[in-house]
């Protein structure tokens, strides 16, 4: 049976002692799913070292265990997603699926033809919500590290916030003729510390002038095929796309 996961601080010293759990985790712990003593759950510091853990003592809301053994964790490329942002809840989809299939790093950009447009507070406020899905979701899909969400990001800023990335892919709808994903991945020399960047566009796609200019600051663009995707689907396909490539998601 697959255990619980959750993401702490730090471990306990020497695997024993209170389990520095979040409040609504704790909450999660004790109300929804009333774990108690002899009950095992996975705990994963800030450092993705993951240690199962059976719970030994239950005390006025506070929980103490043992660390029982080692958790493995799975090595994932590096990949980041960079996002045009979608409206309603269209983003939330993009960021849980993302962190579900590997995605080390989202960074929502806002575009030209961006139906929702964020700044200042809004954007903060949309940062932190996106942040708390990739938590979640990381729960679930037994990650042994949360992707940060980045700030949003102009694309005349996005040079900047992706400098250290080896690879840039913009995945645009007008580049028929352009490499896949995979091909543009197998034909760079890259080493397993290098970090591959999709960038996908809005609902209403990227304009030519900003293409030209992420072209212009090092950027490669991708063809997905001959039909037309949905924003949510395009990022999540592409980020698997350039995993897969990467020895990920089942790839060699």
């Amino acid at each position: 049976m697959t255990l619980h996961r959750f993401f702490v601080a730090n471990h306990a010293e020497g695997g024993v002692g209170p389990l520095r759990l979040s409040d609504d985790d704790l909450h999660h712990v004790l109300d929804v799913l009333r774990l108690g003593i002899g009950d095992r759950i996975v705990c994963v510091d800030a450092r993705g070292i993951a240690l199962e853990v059976e719970i030994t003592h239950v005390e006025g809301g506070v929980v103490e265990g043992r660390a029982v053994r080692d958790v493995e964790a799975v090595p994932v490329p590096r990949v980041w997603l960079v996002q045009g942002i979608a409206k309603g809840e269209k983003m939330d989809s993009v960021v849980r699926q993302a962190t579900e299939i590997g995605v080390e790093r989202i960074v929502p950009l806002s575009s030209a033809r961006c139906v929702v447009k964020l700044d200042g507070a809004k954007a903060k406020a949309k940062q932190e919500r996106w942040q708390r899905v990739a938590r979640e979701a990381s729960k679930q899909s037994q990650r042994t590290r949360v992707p940060e969400v980045a700030p949003v990001v102009s694309v005349a800023d996005l040079a900047t916030e992706v400098g250290a990335v080896a690879l840039i892919l913009v995945a645009w709808e007008e580049a028929e003729g352009a490499p896949s994903i995979r091909r543009a991945i197998v034909g760079s020399d890259l080493s397993s510390d290098d970090v591959v960047a999709v960038v996908v566009g809005p609902e209403g796609g990227f304009s030519a002038d900003e293409v030209a200019a992420l072209v212009s600051s090092g950027a490669r663009t991708v063809w997905l095929g001959p039909t037309t995707l949905r924003t949510e689907t395009a990022g999540v396909v592409a980020a698997a796309l350039a995993i897969s490539a990467r020895g990920g998601l089942g790839g060699e």
